[in-house]
């Protein structure tokens, strides 16, 4: 019989501890800044409901324990590919980006939404740091009971996740970070494609 008092403290650890996680700034928060920056509020908010629907999924893997493949080498060389190459091209984009004149360019082009909800809940799901998390948050936070319920750990990490995300790419969307961001916007699409291309060689070189 489950101690109700015992799982809703796993609960809120677990929902404390990937709350930090993400609170971070990585690549799923560059992603959402590039996107609610250079494209449509549609477009950022659908970054941020792909990178909630990656961590939901690979979460709900996890939890299920089926992410013991993450010790599996062809699975394991696969996602670092995947993640880098995203990472990559993001990162080039930015750079790009910082060497041209001119205002920042920005996009409506139909269907950019759904194709940012594939590219956001692709490098979501092949994120190493994300997957090594919840692979290992039942032994590591000493959850019991929380990893017999993956559907709860899945939600609690979408909703998490969703709610976090879609308030970056709603307040980047803001006209005084927006007008900010035009004064600095050089260097620091600069610096965000330097960190994208980093942060992806150092997770496939490990």
């Amino acid at each position: 019989m489950h101690n109700p008092t015992l799982f809703i403290r796993e609960l809120t650890y677990f929902a404390t501890s990937y709350l930090a996680i993400i609170a971070v700034p990585g690549p799923n928060f560059a992603m959402v800044v590039d996107s609610s920056l250079h494209g449509s509020r549609r477009g950022a908010l659908s970054v941020a409901a792909g990178i909630a629907s990656g961590a939901g999924m690979l979460a709900l893997i996890a939890s299920s324990g089926f992410l013991s493949i993450v010790r599996n080498e062809v699975w394991h060389s696969l996602a670092q590919t995947s993640f880098t190459l995203t990472l990559g091209v993001i990162g080039a984009r930015a750079l790009l980006r910082s060497v041209r004149t001119g205002a920042a360019p920005r996009s409506s082009r139909p269907g950019r939404a759904s194709r940012s909800f594939l590219v956001a809940l692709m490098t979501a799901m092949t994120n190493p740091l994300t997957a090594v998390f919840f692979a290992t948050s039942a032994l590591g936070l000493g959850l019991t009971d929380l990893q017999t319920k993956p559907a709860l750990v899945a939600l609690v990490v979408f909703a998490i996740a969703l709610s976090w995300f879609g308030f970056l790419a709603l307040m980047f969307r803001l006209g005084p970070i927006q007008r900010l961001f035009s004064l600095v916007r050089r260097p620091l699409e600069a610096t965000l494609g330097v960190y994208l291309i980093f942060i992806g060689i150092s997770h496939i070189t490990v």
